[in-house]
């Protein structure tokens, strides 16, 4: 096979990984994203066909391998089966005494199986078919492949529509008043207390005499996989590692902001959910500080639960209920501003306000926190009920529902309160809502805007100004909207608060924005006044980026993508309604690293040619000459970084900019290349310049994430290495000419070193790139010459006598492959001296053996005869 078919092969194999890896990619975005399921895993040479739901199927595969192996584990018994056959070995069916996953998995070619009389995995006789395998367990398939480099990658796949894959909960939870992780002791244990008896008209209904009541619960966050996983409508339970069921019923609510619940859809739009509990009727006064609690060796101690789903667990055995002995005397609640919340019309939470509450239009539940509180609720007293009623606002619970026509009114409102113990707050809790201007849920879309992020030497030219051009949007206003604008007050630039990345920070979600009129070219002319220049006549607007490196005002989590801005005209009132608004699409780009780099003349056929220089006895590479900038293109090629992937999970060397430190234990192997071709990428910061982000941010680590968002990268290429003296060798001149047959030794016992006669060379030299070295004492000498003129290509060479070599030194030896033959240089050249006076005459092999400074041997010889 010629070198080019190896290649061949090679990128052949590279293609089908990436394909394999984008395959992966597309089939988890189908079961996370689209709700789509596994309907039929097959195995096929090289690994699995799995066909999915929506009717598409893939081929996962990689070429030369075997058939992946197919594992179910019985839901009922749990029995391991490969293949469609038993193997008499059983994994946890989620019922046992075991509180370990028993899953078996595959190393060193063999299936691993869980022995419970062990309580570790043991290697079984069942040889693996190949390197891919699939489990089947629990309604899931999990799927194990190997990526580029040899690594096991595992993806989660559902078997039935909407399957829950997998649940992501903090780790070592603590549910109590507050929630904690990690450290059970900083979670504030729930409340509760035999209530005094009371006509309460709040959502819980009257309370008994000596009625048990418990106060609020932590919320906690979780995320599911697949994301539009209901997770509302399943049996949510808490069991312990014994199979016993905690006495609390598990809640799930959508969750989109900051663990507030703020409504009642069905299902998370975004896999995020709020987790809480509430005690069952097993729960009393009597128990509550006992039976979330161990006994014996445990007592005191809060027992660990698994959260379960349709009783299967999906979690760690680390959830923890905190509570207390019940309160003996509650006083009533103070009211306090500092413990109501709720979400603002952008979506964000707002804390701390009693007065002036801002309730967009839509529904808003509010939230009072306190470990005390039973229970709470809203209503509209005196006039303002009837200004309630006139104007469609309801009140129900803490939730506040503010109809369209209501907008830009005020009203008070009071919040009702009772503790655990049945008392109710009465003073002090009266607040105020101002129910927002109207809104425009559908806003006028104009064309993209495109904002490329280019490299310059100038860095105002590396984020200039984000320039929108409305067109004719806003002179396509009704009249009755163009006069209604009379101040530059009535516009502003904002962002959902949702959107996160877009390369420009805003405040409060607003921009920081400039207004110009067009010129007579369409151009942006003149800056636009509201109060001499028309609506109409506004035509750019401009957001301004960086000034320099380190004044600039780029968002903390910039990054490249699509987002919306808008431009919001409101009316001239004090609420503000909202009269137009402009959606404007900003796509924020990066050029791809080919578009800014060429590769030079030291790539052959793809590949790029290193040559291995010294550094006292370490191996280098310099990337340097990899790639240079394309006409054109303000970049420094310098500042390309490049990374190298492992070989067999070892790095290949230390990567200091541009210059490769090789790992010779990796690289090399008994004084030669071991590895000669390396797989690297290169990558481009495009803000590598940039020193600070949003004026005055200085956080290092941020910093690095913006810097890295904004960087290029190349596709994977190969680096061929080439030794130090590689192409090295002795030659033999005659006339100019290389001699190719015999050389004959002199009478005298020698053979001249190289000479120059008529512009003739004649003798043996040490020849490497191009370049000749003439064989004698001066220039192959006891000590490594220092002079250039006694260097080949800048290295200097030692004989057997010299110190091993070090930087830009080779040591050579001769021999001849007789015993009695040795060699040593003179100032002419080689002499040959033989013990053996009784073969005077003989025809051998002169071989010089060079060594590097880095312990790399090479060998170069040519046939010698003495006469």
């Amino acid at each position: 096979m010629s070198c080019k078919d190896y290649d061949d092969d090679i990128d052949a194999i590279n293609k089908e990984l990436t394909d394999l890896k984008s395959k992966l990619s597309d089939l988890e975005s189908k079961v996370n994203a689209g709700g789509a399921y596994v309907t039929k895993i097959e195995s096929v040479d090289g690994g699995f066909k799995v066909s999915v739901s929506d009717g598409t199927s893939y081929n996962l595969t990689v070429a030369s391998a075997a058939p992946g192996s197919k594992v179910v584990i019985d839901d009922k018994t749990g029995e391991i089966s490969i293949d469609g056959k038993a193997t008499g070995w059983f994994a946890t069916t989620g019922e046992g005494e075991e509180a370990v996953d028993m899953t078996p998995y595959v190393k060193d070619g063999y299936w691993y199986f869980y022995d419970k009389a062990a309580k570790d995995f043991v290697k079984s006789e069942y040889k693996a078919a190949g390197d891919a395998y699939a489990v089947v367990k629990d309604g899931v398939v999990t799927l194990h492949m190997p990526d580029e480099s040899g690594k096991m990658q595992s993806i989660v796949l559902p078997l039935t529509a909407n399957a829950l894959t997998a649940i992501s909960l903090p780790a070592g939870l603590t549910i109590g008043n507050t929630v904690a992780t990690d450290a059970d002791d900083d979670a504030e244990a729930i409340s509760s207390a035999k209530a005094a008896k009371l006509d309460w008209k709040g959502p819980k209904g009257a309370i008994e005499k000596d009625q048990f009541l418990v106060g609020q619960i932590g919320v906690a966050d979780l995320v599911v996989s697949p994301k539009n996983y209901d997770l509302s409508a399943q049996k949510l339970t808490l069991v312990d590692s014994k199979g016993n069921v905690a006495p609390v019923k598990v809640i799930a609510t959508p969750n989109t902001f900051n663990s507030v619940i703020v409504g009642s859809r069905a299902a998370s739009e975004n896999g995020n959910w709020n987790l809480t509990v509430e005690m069952t009727d097993e729960v009393t006064a009597d128990n509550i500080n006992k039976v979330f609690k161990g006994t014996g060796a445990n007592a005191g101690k809060e027992i660990l639960y698994a959260l379960c789903v349709n009783g299967i667990p999906y979690t760690a055995y680390d959830i923890a209920i905190k509570t207390k002995a019940p309160e003996t005397s509650v006083a009533a609640i103070t009211f306090a501003a500092d413990k109501l919340s709720y979400i603002d019309a952008e979506g964000t939470e707002v804390k701390g306000a009693t007065n002036a509450i801002e309730l967009p239009v839509g529904t808003t539940t509010l939230k009072y926190a306190d470990a005390m509180l039973y229970d709470s609720y809203i209503t509209f007293e005196g006039t303002y009920k009837a200004k309630a009623e006139k104007l469609g606002v309801k009140a129900d619970g803490m939730t506040v529902t503010v109809p369209q026509a209501a907008s830009g009114e005020t009203l008070d409102a009071t919040v009702h309160m009772v503790n655990i113990g049945g008392v109710e707050t009465t003073t002090s809790n009266t607040i105020t809502l101002k129910l927002a201007g109207a809104s425009i849920d559908t806003p006028t879309e104009i064309s993209a805007t495109e904002y490329k992020v280019m490299p310059n030497a100038d860095f105002t030219k590396v984020l200039p100004a984000i320039l929108i051009d409305l067109g004719d949007a806003l002179s396509k206003l009704d009249a009755a909207t163009i006069e209604a604008v009379q101040n530059a007050d009535q516009l502003s630039v904002v962002e959902a608060a949702t959107q996160e990345g877009f390369i420009v920070a805003s405040d409060d979600n607003v921009f920081t924005s400039t207004y110009y009129k067009a010129n007579a070219q369409g151009k942006k002319g003149a800056e636009w006044s509201a109060s001499d220049d028309g609506l109409e006549s506004l035509r750019f607007i401009e957001i301004a980026v960086a000034t320099d490196a380190g004044t600039n005002n780029v968002a903390e989590d910039a990054k490249p993508g699509k987002y919306t801005l808008n431009l919001v005209i409101k009316d001239g009132t004090t609420v503000g309604n909202e009269i137009a608004k402009i959606a404007m699409p900003v796509n924020v780009t990066v050029p791809a690293f080919d578009d800014l780099f060429a590769a030079t003349d030291a790539w052959t056929e793809g590949v790029y040619g290193a040559r291995i220089y010294p550094s006292t006895n370490d191996a280098l590479i310099s990337m340097s000459n990899a790639y240079t900038a394309k006409s054109g293109v303000d970049a420094n090629y310098n500042k390309i970084a490049y990374a190298f992937d492992k070989i067999n999970n070892v790095a290949v060397g230390t990567v200091n900019a541009q210059q490769v430190t090789l790992n010779k234990a990796v690289v090399y192997k008994d004084k030669a290349l071991a590895n000669s071709e390396l797989k690297a990428t290169a990558s481009y910061s495009i803000l590598d310049a940039m020193t600070a982000y949003t004026s005055s941010g200085n956080d290092e680590t941020t910093l690095k994430a913006i810097k890295k968002a904004f960087t290029v990268e190349s596709s994977k290429f190969t680096v061929k290495l080439q030794t130090i003296f590689d192409g090295g060798k002795i030659v033999f001149y005659k006339d100019n000419a290389v001699v190719t047959g015999t050389v004959g030794i002199d009478a005298d016992g020698k053979i001249a070193g190289l000479t120059k006669s008529s512009n003739k060379k004649q003798g043996l030299a040490i020849n490497f790139l191009s370049a000749d070295l003439a064989v004698n004492s001066t220039n192959v000498a006891d000590s490594y010459p220092s002079d250039d003129a006694n260097k080949l290509q800048g290295y200097a060479f030692g004989n057997s006598n010299a110190a091993a070599a070090s930087d830009k030194q080779i040591k050579v030896t001769w021999s001849t492959g007789i015993p009695t033959v040795t060699v040593k240089e003179d100032a002419s050249g080689l002499v040959f001296e033989n013990s053996d006076s009784s073969s005077p005459t003989y025809e051998t092999t002169l071989t010089a053996t060079f060594e590097d400074a880095t312990g790399i041997v090479y060998t170069s010889s040519i046939k010698v005869e003495k006469k």
